[in-house]
């Protein structure tokens, strides 16, 4: 099998995904974080994403980034949904937190002096990097470091206290809590 295709597909369904969302009858649109990887009830490996309400700030040259909106769930290196949950409308698991002020900004720390250019190029990486670490991640729950340091380098921190929430063994598996990185 080669590789180089799967790492490819990875890529272009996370980009089709976050791209085409503004499309859906759901409202999706916002800022995504990169896929957390969880496994359901048949041991099937699935996609995470949490989608913050995002407002462009374009004066500041950021972006107010506030409490989650939604949850997506889609099959790993699929476009196929299998979860969407509206937070604002439905179930919430974050009720302390207000709807009304940001959270954080974008760019965070670690992607600031990025152009855009190498901000793309490094996101195809990581996702690039998806399958194996799916594979990995069904094996034994575990990730490799490189895709740690991939994962933590690119997201957002303000994702890592829903990830820890939304998707626990994954969490664990980045290995955050020990190093201190989330709070």
């Amino acid at each position: 099998m080669n590789p180089i295709p799967n790492k490819a597909i990875a890529y272009r369904i996370f980009t089709l995904l976050r791209r085409n969302a503004a499309n859906w009858k759901l409202d999706a649109a916002g800022f995504w974080s990169y896929p957390a990887l969880s496994v359901d009830e048949r041991g099937q490996l699935l996609w995470l994403f949490a989608v913050l309400m995002a407002v462009p700030l374009p004066q500041k040259k950021r972006t107010a980034l506030f409490r989650p909106k939604a949850i997506v769930v889609a099959r790993a290196g699929t476009p196929d949904i299998v979860r969407y949950e509206n937070l604002h409308t439905g179930h919430d698991p974050f009720p302390a937190l207000t709807w009304d002020k940001p959270l954080a900004m974008f760019p965070h720390k670690s992607v600031a002096k990025l152009v855009y250019k190498d901000l793309e190029l490094m996101e195809a990486e990581l996702l690039s990097a998806y399958p194996s670490a799916g594979e990995q991640f069904l094996k034994n729950r575990k990730l490799t470091d490189s895709f740690v340091k991939q994962y933590i380098g690119l997201i957002h921190p303000v994702f890592l206290p829903f990830i820890r929430h939304l998707a626990p063994q994954f969490f664990a598996a980045l290995g955050v809590e020990k190093a201190g990185q989330a709070k």
